[in-house]
């Protein structure tokens, strides 16, 4: 049975959620051990489904899980057990969803699961390198060293993640600026305009002119070709969400346009460098470290070549000598690295290396894509100014002053 409670922690601070439970009385058993003060306990088989809460919007930030991993690292460093280390960070995560899935997981520890096991009960939140990297500091008696690892990990990737968005933030916001404030003028001020300037009689110059027949052609049906724009990109996505042959094709094609495929293949080659070195780092067999980074890596060209690795590896054979068969996905510079990282058996240090190298390189691509990007859309929005001021006001001087015609 579900029961949603409300209640309070040793702090006072109100907790409202969801907890699974055979009975009211285990339920507040339950809840009692983590030390909530239950003040409202409902069960949820006669509620509506609009007073159930919508699971759509539960999500677990990646800051949250940071957050947690990095408690619990802490936490389990200082010798306090698993089911205590969990039980306290129950009783203070303020995300609804979170804490359900710490119950859940306590819950499944005190029933005499591994960690690895309980927290392989929410995949959505916790992937299979987490559960993975749990699992082995389980098998090497490094519980606390794979949950310190994992925090590292995670916050490297946010960060990484946030310093690029960073840099292209503005760019993209400029855009959208511009696109808006010309969907104004096109729908409210050219049309007003035009009015005005046609009942003024006289000959038009020609910016005024151009501007007249857009606003006209947009009034008259000229908007029902925005479907040309919004419409492909979400062919794009519908078809890589539903086709693996069409998804296969189109990250073959986005990894050959010019900059942006050289952007991707660094991204991509981040994530599959750090993933494989914190896997090795964590004590996982080289094979393993690559069938679950396959998994993660998001990419099918990059899946099909790890893929190809790993059951050359298991042959025998070296990562590097793989890795130098894909020269256009892997650089010499990465398959040389690698080669070094295998002879001097110093694999995951030199690939962390070779990922920070990528990830600085990367973070200076982007912030000068931003620099470069930011002159380029001051110039085009002050042309657009200016074509509109002298569109505007040209035929206002003729008028005004008696000139001729333009």
């Amino acid at each position: 049975m579900k029961f949603s409670y409300t209640a309070r922690t040793n702090e006072g601070k109100v907790q409202k959620g969801v907890i699974e439970a055979s009975s009211e009385k285990a339920a507040l058993d339950i809840l009692g051990k983590y030390g909530f003060y239950t003040t409202s306990l409902t069960a949820e088989e006669n509620k509506s489904i609009l007073s159930k809460d919508l699971k759509i919007f539960s999500h677990v930030s990646a800051k949250e899980l940071i957050m947690l991993t990095r408690q619990i690292g802490t936490m389990l460093k200082s010798a306090i057990p698993p089911l205590e280390t969990i039980r306290t960070q129950v009783a203070q995560t303020d995300n609804p969803t979170l804490r359900e899935q710490l119950l859940k997981i306590a819950e499944s520890i005190e029933t005499g699961s591994s960690l690895s096991q309980a927290f392989g009960l929410f995949p959505k939140t916790f992937g299979p390198f987490y559960i993975s990297i749990i699992k082995s500091g389980e098998a090497t008696g490094k519980v606390a060293d794979s949950f310190v690892y994992l925090a590292q990990h995670l916050e490297n990737e946010y960060e990484f993640k946030q310093k690029v968005v960073g840099a292209l933030t503005y760019p993209i916001f400029v855009i959208i600026v511009f696109i808006l404030a010309g969907l104004v003028a096109i729908f409210i001020i050219i049309p007003k305009l035009s009015e005005l300037l046609i009942s003024m009689g006289g000959d038009l110059p020609w910016p005024t002119k151009i501007l007249i027949a857009v606003g006209t052609f947009m009034k008259n049906g000229g908007i029902f070709l925005a479907p040309l724009v919004v419409v492909p990109p979400i062919l794009i996505y519908l078809g890589v969400k539903k086709s693996l042959a069409f998804k296969k094709r189109y990250h073959r094609f986005i990894l050959k346009v010019p900059f942006l495929g050289g952007f991707l293949k660094k991204f991509y080659l981040v994530r599959l460098g750090e993933n494989l070195a914190v896997l090795i780092m964590a004590g996982l067999p080289i094979t393993q470290a690559l069938k679950i980074t396959k998994d993660i890596i998001g990419h099918t060209v990059y899946q099909e070549i790890i893929e190809e690795t790993e059951l050359r590896v298991s042959r025998g054979e070296r990562l590097s000598v793989v890795f130098s068969a894909h020269p256009k996905e892997f650089p010499p510079f990465i398959s040389q690295m690698v080669s070094t990282g295998e002879e001097t058996g110093r694999l995951d240090k030199i690939l962390m290396e070779t990922v920070e190298f990528y990830r600085k390189d990367i973070g200076r691509t982007a912030e000068q894509l931003a620099i470069v990007i930011e002159p380029v859309l001051i110039i085009v929005l002050g042309l657009a100014v200016a074509f509109l001021a002298f569109a505007v006001f040209l035929p206002l001087f003729k008028i005004s002053g008696g000139g001729t015609a333009f």
